[in-house]
């Protein structure tokens, strides 16, 4: 205990001795420990932490896969599930929903929730006053009732305590307060009003089946695995059941079993944890490689003073000891530092979401230091204890104790030694070029994504999102009629311009020139639209034809209107008016006749490329009828309370309109777009200078520590007659060589990356972009390497020859 305390004692007169050395060293650890410990500890919470609920870690939710595509479950496969599958303890649906409450002619919108009877049971919960929902409360024709967040009780009614009992207005409806929840409930998303889930939703034919969120909780005694595969075999029954039943499309289906987290980044978390945190884990490895280099320059100082101590007997054991007190001891600090830094930054990252998200994010987001983060802090300490400190006081006890005794540190450097130095660095200049290349891209496509061409025009125009129960308008004419009454309503005010509902599609098999074809004929994939209404609205301009109007019925025969993109694409030289095709749409094959041509709308299949690589159909939404829409108007500007535009006319003609968006200017949702893509470009810059400064501090160390090993060398070269620029063109030579190798591998594997990418994105950037890139990513990282060259070789020829032939 005495000689570790004496050890102790030294290595922190080293450290106090060597101010610049520890700052430097300590600033690198810092920095590579932080960004893996914020990395780890902020996807860990989003994707795979407990919910913060009671038995959390059992709640999960229940998926279905169609064709590989992530989806929600139908009223009518819950209902098949809860009756032919035996391996649940509990189970349930809920929705997500919008909740408007009115006061008088004003009114707010709050994240809600529409949930069965056993929810709160479930989350194992007990409200905070009152009672939650009961099985009395979700039958039709039930008087409505609703259970408000503690927050909401707090913000909205001064926490009055006559509250419960009383009646609200909640979307037009006059709403019993039954029940408050505990501070901080937001189960089972980010809900703050819950309403009861009603039983006739499981009623409906699969057809026009509603979807809905599935919770589940296994039995204790079932595997993940066998439940997946007895789901799965009831749900693929089904399917053939409305296949044969309803002629609906043949349909792939794979249940899933989830959590709530994984559930709600579509069953990709693992990806995007995996990816973020293997780029976290080479800004780290490159902060261990640098502490490493410059623990070893400082243990090699002592070299011959370690040769005295094991010719006198020490054990390797009470060397390696010795000279890793200095890793050590700032390693510890390092992460000590690093954990109260990432604290920090979690706390910013919650104050950060309650300002830029609705919400404040999903009811888990809640970040902090957890047992877990401080669990992976001692992992990365460990593991930099052994890479950067264990490591490099090993390597130094293993030297020929007779030739340092002989010699002393006065020889050139070894084969093994040089050889590892250079591979060193050459690891360094590939890993920091590689990771400055891939910034390079990741900020060009944030930096086109804040400036991209959508192809419409969001300014001044409200949009929501709304869903009409079919099971109130099972018809598709009652659902039109309904969607024409709104469109008027919201177009009667006098603060609005244009109107439209629209509803994206995705891609629908089209085969041209055929009336008859076969089921091996696979057709072309459009991106299709269903619209109603005025293509103003959004800025799309019509350029040839005219728009769909309300004589464009399901009897008449079959319209949409193309894009100028498709339009030069299929009928280029010519008019495509009156051209027509066949569509597969519902399950059937319609045959469609151009009336129209407009011009051209970013979609998903053209997100990486050009307005005009893909195209688009809009279907006229009076001969295809949707049940979920978007409703977009158009106001004058400086309209004030323009939401209550929307909610004036659903309360006067459908009240009972299930708003699933709440409304908002449709800008904002871009606004944020190009704010996070703002953020992803500042993050990426940052990072590609990070592994700069890591980069000049690496080599530095790296040419540092062997120069001082070759400054005899130097000595005897210049003894000789060698001239200083001579040595300096050796060391530089060298230098160059490894740069190149690391540089040069670098460049290849971005020229693949690059390729794929180009291909991928149809050509959102020129080759030329790349190129630059590469230019300059070259050059800013030659003019480093070869500046954290220069400086050692340049203070080594300053001494005098016979210093250098003296130098230890």
């Amino acid at each position: 205990m005495m000689a570790m305390m004496l050890d102790l004692k030294y290595a922190l007169r080293q450290l106090y001795k060597s101010p610049k050395f520890t700052v430097m060293t300590l600033g690198v650890l810092l920095g590579g420990l932080s960004i893996a410990l914020f990395t780890f500890s902020f996807l860990y919470t989003t994707i795979y932490k407990p919910l913060p609920l009671p038995e959390g870690e059992t709640a999960q939710r229940l998926a279905v896969y169609n064709d590989g595509e992530f989806d929600m479950l139908t009223a009518n496969e819950f209902m098949a599930v809860k009756q032919g599958v035996s391996v649940f303890s509990e189970l349930g649906v809920y929705r997500d929903q919008d909740v408007r409450m009115s006061k008088g002619e004003a009114g707010r919108n709050f994240f809600g929730a529409a949930v069965q009877a056993g929810m709160f049971e479930f989350s194992r919960t007990k409200p905070l006053a009152g009672r939650t929902f009961t099985a009395l409360d979700s039958l039709p024709g039930a008087p409505a009732v609703a259970v408000i967040s503690e927050e909401m009780w707090a913000d909205e009614f001064n926490r009055d305590p006559q509250l419960l009992g009383r009646a609200i207005e909640l979307n037009g409806v006059q709403t019993e307060v039954v029940g408050i929840m505990p501070q901080g409930y937001r189960f089972p998303h980010i809900a703050r009003i819950w309403l009861p889930l009603q039983d006739n939703i499981f009623d409906v034919q699969a057809p026009i089946s509603e979807q809905f969120n599935v919770y589940i909780r296994l039995k204790e005694d079932v595997e993940v695995a066998h439940a997946e595969r007895e789901i799965t075999q009831v749900l693929r029954s089904l399917q053939l059941q409305n296949q044969q039943s309803y002629g609906m499309e043949a349909v792939q289906k794979q249940a899933r079993i989830l959590t709530f987290q994984m559930a709600q980044t579509g069953g990709e978390g693992a990806t995007v944890f995996l990816f973020l945190s293997a780029i976290s884990w080479v800004v780290l490895l490159l902060a261990c490689i640098n502490v490493g280099n410059l623990l070893l320059a400082r243990i090699l100082e002592k070299q011959k003073e370690t040769a005295i101590r094991n010719a006198l007997g020490a054990s390797s054991g009470r060397l390696i000891s010795q000279l890793m007190w200095e890793g050590i001891l700032i390693t510890v600090l390092g992460t000590f530092l690093s954990v109260c830094l990432v604290g920090a930054l979690l706390d910013y990252v919650n104050v950060g979401l309650r300002s830029w998200l609705p919400g404040a994010g999903l009811f888990w987001w809640r970040y902090g230091l957890d047992g877990a983060t401080l669990m992976m802090a001692l992992v990365y300490m460990l593991g930099t204890l052994f890479m950067a400190v264990f490591l490099p006081a090993w390597r130094s006890t293993r030297q020929d104790i007779n030739a340092t005794l002989r010699d002393g540190t006065r020889g050139a450097q070894s084969r093994k030694a040089g050889r590892l130095s250079r591979i060193l660095v050459t690891t360094q200049v590939f890993l920091v070029a590689l990771l400055m290349l891939i910034g390079s891209v990741s900020a060009l496509i944030a930096n086109k994504f804040v400036n991209i061409d959508l192809g419409d025009d969001y300014q001044n125009v409200m949009s929501t999102r709304y869903s009409t129960p079919e099971r109130t308008y099972p018809s598709a004419q009652q659902r039109l009629n309904l969607t024409y009454a709104l469109m008027d309503e919201v177009q009667s005010h006098s603060a609005v311009t244009h109107v439209s509902v629209a509803q994206w599609l995705g891609p629908k098999k089209v085969h041209f020139g055929h009336q008859e074809f076969d089921q091996a004929q696979t057709g072309t994939e459009i991106d299709t639209i269903s619209m109603i209404g005025d293509f103003q609205t959004t800025g799309v301009r019509l350029l040839e034809g005219r728009m769909f109007n309300r004589a464009d019925t399901a009897d008449k025969r079959k319209v949409v209107i193309i894009s100028d993109s498709m339009a030069q694409r299929y009928w280029p030289g010519e008019s495509a008016l009156e051209q027509h095709f066949v569509m597969e749409i519902e399950g059937n094959r319609e045959q469609v006749y151009v009336v129209g041509v407009v011009s051209n709308l970013m979609n998903p299949k053209s997100l990486f490329g050009r307005l005009d690589s893909a195209d688009e159909i809009y279907l006229s939404g009076s001969q295809f009828v949707q049940t979920l829409q978007k409703l977009s108007y158009r106001i004058l500007p400086g309209t004030t309370n323009a939401e209550e535009i929307f909610y004036r006319a659903m309360y006067n003609t459908a009240p009972n309109l299930d708003v699933t968006q709440t409304v908002m200017p449709a800008i904002k949702n871009r606004d944020k777009m190009r704010e996070s893509m703002k953020f992803i470009s500042h993050l990426t810059f940052a990072t590609g200078a990070f592994a700069l400064a890591l980069a000049v501090i690496g080599i530095y160390g790296l040419t540092a520590n062997a120069v001082a090993q070759r400054t005899h060398e130097i000595g005897i070269r210049r003894a000789v007659g060698a001239r200083d620029r001579t040595i300096i063109a050796l060391f530089m030579r060298q230098g160059a060589t490894q740069l190149v190798i690391g540089l040069g591998l670098a460049l290849l594997l971005f020229s693949v990356i690059a390729m794929g990418f180009q291909s991928f994105t149809e050509g959102l950037f020129p080759v030329s972009a790349y190129f630059v890139m590469a230019c300059l990513v070259s050059i800013a990282l030659t003019l480093v390497v070869l500046l954290a060259v220069y400086m050692p070789i340049s203070r080594a020829i300053k001494l005098e020859p016979s210093s250098a032939l003296r130098y230890e």
